[in-house]
Order: structure tokens, then sequence, then C-alpha cells
């Protein structure tokens, strides 16, 4: 336990430092550049353990990752670590404080949202906007909206996937959208997206451009609904689906719990339990809860060996 949460430190502090980048392209060597910026002393004494976990080897007087290192610092390993030691680690290291009610999470205990944003972002650009793109096959969306976008890699990475497409991306935190306003630019897709501040949970209150949409996706945000009851869930999709009639898709993306402890399922399972977002469901708990409402799944998507699983279920109104 000791050595894989050692592990874990140090593989993040690694890709936070410049010695990745260094281990990839050069300098390799301590007396060229490697350390160069770093305290020389603890430099030295972290490679070696790094050497010791079979992470760098040595060849010759230079270092190099290792198989196994490159496979740990790989752009979906790091986000998969990062969720976890970067926007989590000040929750989990604090689990005796909210188990005994000393802590509260949301007031003494909070995530790094802007952290987890991010890792976020990489994860559902490898692993689920392909999927989010086979379900809008066929379907003629022409402009589709993101509810809760976040730092709008899902509408940005869509809109470059998909020539014919353009897109509105909607969240609460001003700092988010302007990060996702100033990716659009990076990534030369400013003139085809557009980012507003906005409650994702109060339809009534969204800017005008919002019904412009004729598809509508909401990724990862509904389960943290449920902090007012489900019924609250249930007359959030009422209200979308009475306020956007003539949507061609509606896509609703979240994590799905199987209690099989592949995928890191358990520690997903932790960090809705310490911070109270609404559980993570199994698809027979969804589904009940789509009985509810006006909105009927007509179809489910998924991608096998994705990290955080996540389950999209295509609704419409019935």
């Amino acid at each position: 336990m000791i050595s894989a949460m050692h592990v874990c430190q140090a593989v993040h502090a690694l890709s936070a430092t410049p010695l990745l980048e260094r281990l990839r392209n050069g300098p390799r060597q301590s007396g060229s550049g490697l350390l160069a910026g770093l305290d020389p002393d603890i430099g030295a004494g972290f490679l070696r353990y790094l050497v010791n976990r079979g992470i760098v080897e040595i060849r010759g007087q230079e270092y190099f990752l290792t198989l196994l290192g490159e496979c740990l610092t790989a752009e979906t390993s790091l986000a998969r670590l990062g969720v976890y030691v970067e926007a989590y680690g000040g929750v989990t290291s604090r689990i005796g404080e909210l188990l005994s009610g000393e802590a509260n999470y949301g007031k003494d205990v909070v995530r790094d949202g802007a952290a987890l944003g991010a890792h976020c972002a990489t994860l559902f650009s490898f692993f689920h906007t392909p999927t989010v793109l086979t379900a809008l096959r066929g379907r003629k969306v022409t402009r589709l909206l993101d509810v809760g976008c976040g730092g709008g890699r899902l509408i940005v990475d869509a809109c470059l996937r998909d020539p014919s497409l353009t897109g509105i991306g909607i969240d609460l935190s001003p700092d988010a959208i302007a990060w996702a306003r100033d990716l659009a630019r990076r990534e030369g897709v400013a003139d085809r997206v557009e980012f507003v501040v906005g409650d994702a949970f109060a339809p009534g209150t969204w800017p005008d451009v919002c019904a412009e949409a004729d598809g509508l996706c909401m990724m990862s945000a509904l389960h943290e609904h449920f902090r007012h009851g489900e019924q609250a869930v249930v007359a959030l999709l009422d209200e979308i689906a009475t306020r956007f009639p003539r949507l061609k898709i509606l896509l609703v993306g979240e994590p799905e719990l199987r209690f099989d402890s592949r995928e890191n399922d358990d520690d997903f399972f932790l960090i809705h339990v310490l911070s109270g977002q609404g559980l993570p469901r199994d698809r027979s708990a969804w589904f009940d809860v789509f009985e509810k409402s006006r909105l009927e799944c007509r179809q489910v998507y998924t991608r096998p060996g994705a990290g955080p699983r996540i389950c999209f279920y295509d609704l419409a109104a019935r």
C-alpha cells in the first residue's frame, strides 16, 4: 500500500515538473540540464527512486523512461491519476474528518474543480467523444448544446471531427467558460462555437442562444442534481423536454458503477461517497428515473474499457 501511494505521488510530481519532458526528449544527463531549475540533491535522489521502481532506467550516463514509465506517463494515465491525486487528493486525505463529522464536504473540504475539469476533458476526448459522435450519426444535428460543458472540450472536439457541426456550451463557472473560449480559439473553431455562463440545472434562465440548438447533451452532470432528490432530476428532464420540443437528440451521459473492481470502479465510488454528489447509478436505476419523466430511453451507448465508464442514454419524448 505504501509503495503504491508513493508511486502515484511520484508519477504525478514527475508530470508536474520539467523532468518528464526531459526524460522524453532530453537533456538526459544530470550534468547537462536534466535537473536544471530543480533541487540537485532531491532531484538526484528522486531519479534513483524512479530507477528503483522500474519507471526510469540508466543507459550509460543517460536516463530514459522504461516501458512501464511510458505507460504510467501516457496522457490518459496521467489524466486518470490527476483526477484522484490532484482533483480529489484534498478530499481523500481527510476521510477521517469527513467520517467523524469534523469536516463537511463543500464547506471545509472541496475538490479542485479546475484540475478535475482539465483531466476529465482529456479522458472524455479520448474515450467518449467518439461515442457521442456515433450517437449523433444520421440525426442531422447542426447545432449541439452541451449543458455543463466545463472547459468546452466536448464541443470543440465534436466540431473538429465534424465540419458540418456548430456548438453551444453552457456552464456555471465563468472561469470554465473563459477557458472554453480560449480553447476554441486555439483549436481554430471559435467561429463555430459559442460558450455562455448559466446554471445547467435551471433551463428557464439559459441565454437565448441555447434555444438555437437542435441537439442537446449533458455529460456527467445530471447525477449531481440528486442532492436535491430524485424528483428534482425528473423535473429537470421534463423541463428540458418541454423547452426543447424539436430536439433531434437528447443524450445524457452518466458514470456507471458495476462494483467489479475494474477501471478503478471502487475508487470512483469512494470519491462520490465522500463528496456527496449523488452516487453513480447502474442502468436499471437510471431507467427507473426516466420512467417517471416524460422521456423514454430509445438506445444506450457505451465504450468498453473506458475509464471512468460512462453510459450514454439516448432519450426522446414519449
